[in-house]
This record gives structure tokens, C-alpha cells and sequence, in this order.
């Protein structure tokens, strides 16, 4: 089991030996190539990935137009799904396309409800993970309804650091919900 992603777990909670080994028959980990997708509109995501190295960019499309919705980034959001239609098994509304060389654990929704049905300590760490995404959405909710664009572009390079060089600038732009033009702007204001 990767070393990596068992650290990441027992942040969230105490699993017993016999939960790491339960979950890692459950698990598998893939490789997916820059450009590679994860899950694209309108499939049902049947799997949950959490991100070990790469980036991961969910966005939709509307009106001809792609809007990212977040970045999946292994300092920040490991967790890899469309997760209405994972919790819910409708058709997807996002797509999920990595941006670099990426590798990721994944496991089946069925093997995961399997394993909370089995075990308190994963009953937990899911419900511990679901808060941990759902107070990210409140926090990204919250900033594009209150934050200025430079607000969410500084807290952006607190957050994501690295990010800005390793994304293609209009992604950023689009997450941020400015023009390219715009970001352009406050990254010279910022400079100085």
C-alpha cells in the first residue's frame, strides 16, 4: 500500500491493520498521462481516486465555454471524482482531465461501501473526508461570491503555490472566473 496515501488516510482516521489490508484488496493504483481523462460528462462515476502525484482539472462546459471548477493537487485536494454522480450514480455534469503525468489509488464505490459496511474506522474516515471536501466547496462557494478576482488570485498562490507555473494560465484564469486579459492585470499590479 502506498505510503503516501495511508498518511493522507490516518489524518482523517485510526484504521486498524485489518482495515490498511482490507483497503489495500480494494484499491489499485493507475497511471493516466497528461491529457488522459478521468471521467467525461455524462458517464456515472463508479470510482473514487485519490491523487498521488500530478494535477487534475475538473471543469464543464457551458454556453461553448469551459469553467474549472477546481484543481485536484496532492497538497491540497487528493480526492479525484465527480462526487454527485458518485454519490448518487447520475450521470456526471463535470469532466475530469489530468494536466500532467499523474498516478492515483483508486477504488471502486462498491469495494468502498463494502468496506464501510465492514468497519466503524472506515465509516469515519469517509464521513471525515466528505466534511473535509464539503468545507473546500463552502470555502470556494464563499470566495467567488464575496473575494475580488486579486483576492482570489492571492489566495490562490497561498494555497496552491506551485500551481501557477505548473497550469496553463487561462485554466487559472477560468477557475478564478476572470479572462485571461484580467489575470494578466493583477499578476503586474501584484509585481509591482
Amino acid at each position: 500500500m502506498n505510503e503516501a496515501f495511508l498518511t493522507f488516510l490516518s489524518s482523517f482516521s485510526r484504521l486498524s491493520k485489518e482495515d490498511i489490508e482490507q483497503l489495500a484488496e480494494a484499491c489499485t493504483e493507475v497511471s493516466y498521462a497528461k491529457g488522459d481523462y478521468f471521467i467525461r460528462e455524462g458517464e456515472v462515476c463508479h470510482k473514487i481516486g485519490f491523487l498521488i502525484s500530478g494535477i487534475a482539472r475538473v471543469y464543464h462546459i457551458a454556453n461553448d465555454k469551459e469553467y474549472t471548477s477546481y484543481f485536484n493537487f496532492p497538497q491540497r485536494n487528493r480526492m479525484v471524482a465527480t462526487f454527485e454522480s458518485f454519490l448518487i450514480q447520475k450521470p456526471s455534469k463535470e469532466n475530469i482531465h489530468f494536466l500532467q503525468d499523474s498516478v492515483l489509488i483508486l477504488i471502486p464505490r462498491t469495494k468502498l461501501y463494502e468496506l464501510y459496511e465492514t468497519s466503524p474506522a472506515m465509516q469515519e474516515m469517509g464521513r471525515k473526508l466528505a466534511e473535509y471536501n464539503y468545507v473546500l466547496a463552502m470555502e470556494r462557494i464563499y470566495a467567488l461570491q464575496h473575494d475580488t478576482a486579486q483576492m482570489r488570485y492571492e489566495k490562490l498562490l497561498h494555497i496552491y503555490a506551485d500551481l501557477v507555473n505548473m497550469v496553463p494560465h487561462h485554466y487559472i484564469a477560468s477557475y478564478l472566473g476572470i479572462t485571461p486579459e484580467s489575470m494578466s492585470r493583477i499578476r503586474k499590479e501584484l509585481m509591482g
